[in-house]
């Protein structure tokens, strides 16, 4: 009898634990790119946002056709932590940067371009997101 009380404590830790995992992993998207050649703290920036998911990150950045989502994640080397409790960016070398005033996806990518374009390695990826203008279209 006492075995079958510690197998079912153990069991319900074991689902616990994993119900806490899930979470953390569905709530943390990873940068889609890695800048280690600066050896930074931290090879890519974190995002922390209040918003709940990505789907507000699927429209489309400002004079671009990429999603703000591909705008962070692959061309600024951001990964976004959704459902946090305040809205801030996290630089490479751990600075925090806390953002105000947000109440659109729109609005918290802009300010972070904006801010990541002010640092010194940031302001060259954000010179190198391709503007509508300089897609060429493919002829037939």
């Amino acid at each position: 009898m006492k075995l079958n009380f510690h197998n079912f404590i153990f069991f319900i830790f074991i689902i616990t634990l994993a119900q806490v995992y899930s979470q953390d992993s569905t709530s943390h998207y990873k940068a889609l790119r890695l800048k280690n050649e600066l050896y930074f703290n931290k090879p890519y920036r974190v995002l922390k946002t209040k918003f709940k998911s990505l789907k507000g990150f699927q429209s489309h950045y400002p004079g671009t056709t990429i999603t703000l989502e591909t705008i962070l994640r692959y061309h600024l080397y951001t990964a976004i932590h959704i459902n946090q409790k305040e809205n801030k960016l996290i630089s490479m070398d751990l600075t925090e940067f806390q953002l105000k005033n947000i109440t659109s996806e729109d609005e918290i990518t802009k300010q972070t371009v904006e801010l990541i374009g002010g640092m010194f390695f940031g302001s060259d990826e954000v010179k190198m997101i391709p503007k509508k203008s300089q897609i060429t279209p493919k002829l037939n």
